[in-house]
């Protein structure tokens, strides 16, 4: 037994030592960890060796390179909810020295810090959704992670091609706002150096606290508290009766009041920034997990922003539920098309996307960049993709290799599956390209108010237009009050009709179309005191 049990540790040591051997140079940083025969878990981390090989001039990298980039130690753990389910791991690596302590360095050109994550990307093969949103992030302005293409050995053993980033936390090199100490308990102090998230509460021990505000599911949002680490109970209290606050103006009927309304308390561009990026991915997870907000000391801003960006693996397409595939679907309104999952999208983001000053700066910033140019230009935006494409096409070829997973199902992949790496680059362009068409169309207007001494009509938008099986509809009405919608055809054969009880203020209501429609529709609304008002929609053929 024992003879037995030695000769699959030797096999298996030579298997590794001849698939380091088939791995000997990159383009791309070489990570090289030897866990000294721990195993990686979860929780806590474990002290492992470290070696980074990366010549900074661009030179090409060679295993055999003794002049290290890094050679020290760091904390390693796993990370993530169900990516730690596939083979290829993804990591949480801090760096130490050999007394365990932090040890904060400018790794692969980042800026000076010691937490990273080592993002395996194994269902997602493109290896670029979150490169480019992360890129846009920091094109508009705010804070977001860092990325770095690197390839890892683990104990002598090729992992493939990985992302490196940079963690999430109060830092002047990353989100720069004020670092709170347990000691600040009152004025100014006590206002800032928060960082909160909604999201699951796999690995949070810090605490949570729920939404006055429950989903269509009965469930309120829950609310993480991320940063500082070691949190007091009034700082609890202070953002926790921020938030609340922020949502009791959004939910009042004077949410569009400056002083009364959300805008007191938010920073309307981080927010808008934030709806682009979830919606130019389609992020799936968007706005009901991982989603970050900070709020700095109110004598830096007295706002809550929005931010920083994270989690964007399952977007561009990549999702065989909630119908994740489509090009033609607003992600905010996840809770219309998965309303029985347990997380939410929080419904004052459909309280944002009502308001016309939201709309309006939404709009402006959106179509601005778009123009030539812009970060939004669909030329730039192929070009980096391109760029990224060339960079790790050496280092994709080899994990492929290693993870024979081109042309097959990895959760949660759509079909069809593409087969080779340039048909996953295709697939995200023309996906992408799709998707810009779609929201350009389709992005949320204005509505058209009435003097206050007049009766208001209610003007109606139709969205999505070009619709495939359902519309939006949206109004506005003076007071509650009883309204008929219709949807006829071009020859007027009424496809669609119902009656309803209006809300004081913005409306909004699904229509589904499965009927076979190859053409226009026209949708009608007609209030009690008999106004009628219409609009047109288009079939998407």
């Amino acid at each position: 037994m024992k003879k037995h049990t030695l000769l699959l540790i030797i096999i298996n040591l030579l298997f590794s030592l001849k698939s380091f051997a088939q791995f000997t140079e990159s383009n791309l940083p070489i990570f090289v960890i030897d866990t000294k025969g721990q195993s990686i878990v979860d929780n806590p981390k474990k002290l492992v060796q470290l070696q980074v090989i990366w010549d900074s001039t661009g030179k090409v990298n060679k295993i055999s390179d003794k002049k290290y980039h890094y050679n020290a130690f760091a904390g390693i753990e796993l990370r993530g909810s169900s990516s730690q389910s596939f083979p290829k791991k993804p990591y949480s690596i801090e760096l130490r020295t050999d007394k365990d302590i932090e040890n904060p360095v400018s790794l692969c050109g980042f800026p000076k810090e010691s937490d990273y994550v080592l993002f395996a990307s194994y269902s997602e093969k493109s290896f670029m959704h979150n490169v480019l949103t992360y890129n846009l992030g920091r094109l508009m302005g705010g804070y977001s992670s860092r990325t770095k293409f690197v390839e890892l050995v683990l104990n002598n053993e090729y992992q493939g091609l990985y992302i490196l980033l940079e963690k999430i936390k109060v830092d002047k090199n990353r989100l720069d706002i004020a670092d709170l100490k347990p000691t600040e308990s009152s004025g100014d102090q006590l206002t800032g150096g928060y960082i909160i998230k909604i999201d699951k509460t796999t690995g949070s021990n810090l605490g949570t606290f729920r939404s006055n505000f429950p989903n269509r599911n009965g469930k309120a949002n829950e609310y993480i508290y991320h940063a500082p680490k070691t949190i007091t109970v009034a700082q609890k209290d202070y953002i926790r009766n921020y938030i609340r606050n922020f949502e009791d103006a959004i939910y009042t009927k004077s949410l569009s009041d400056t002083i009364k309304g959300y805008r007191a308390f938010i920073d309307v561009p981080s927010f808008y920034k934030m709806f682009i990026l979830n919606e130019i991915s389609r992020n799936i997870d968007g706005y009901r997990i991982s989603s970050y907000f900070h709020k700095d000391k109110d004598s830096k801003s007295k706002k809550l922003f929005a931010g920083p960006p994270w989690d964007y693996d399952i977007t561009y397409g990549n999702a065989d539920y909630c119908q994740g595939k489509r090009s033609d679907l607003w992600a905010y309104k996840f809770n219309d098309i998965c309303s029985g999952d347990n997380w939410q999208v929080p419904t004052f983001w459909d309280k944002l996307v009502s308001d016309n000053y939201f709309i309006k700066n939404l709009r402006e910033y959106y179509f601005k960049e778009r123009k030539k140019g812009g970060i939004l230009d669909k030329e730039k935006l192929f070009s980096d993709i391109d760029v990224w494409a060339k960079e790790i096409d050496q280092a994709q070829n080899r994990n492929f290799v290693k993870w024979n997973i081109l042309g097959k199902y990895v959760w949660p992949n759509p079909a069809p599956i593409p087969t080779s790496f340039t048909g996953e680059i295709r697939e995200m362009k023309d996906w992408l390209d799709a998707r810009l068409i779609w929201l350009d169309q389709n992005m949320p207007e204005e509505f058209i108010l009435l003097n206050s001494k007049e009766p208001l009509v209610p003007n109606i938008t139709v969205f999505p237009n070009p619709f495939i099986d359902k519309i939006q509809i949206r109004f506005e009405t003076a007071n509650a009050e009883q309204v008929s919608v219709a949807v006829t055809d071009m020859l007027g054969k009424r496809l669609f009709s119902k009656s309803l009880k209006s809300e004081q203020g913005i409306n909004e209501f699904e229509i589904p179309l499965n009927d076979p429609i190859n053409q226009s529709v026209t949708v009608s609304l007609t209030t009690s005191s008999g106004k009628y008002h219409f609009a047109k929609a288009v079939k998407l053929k």
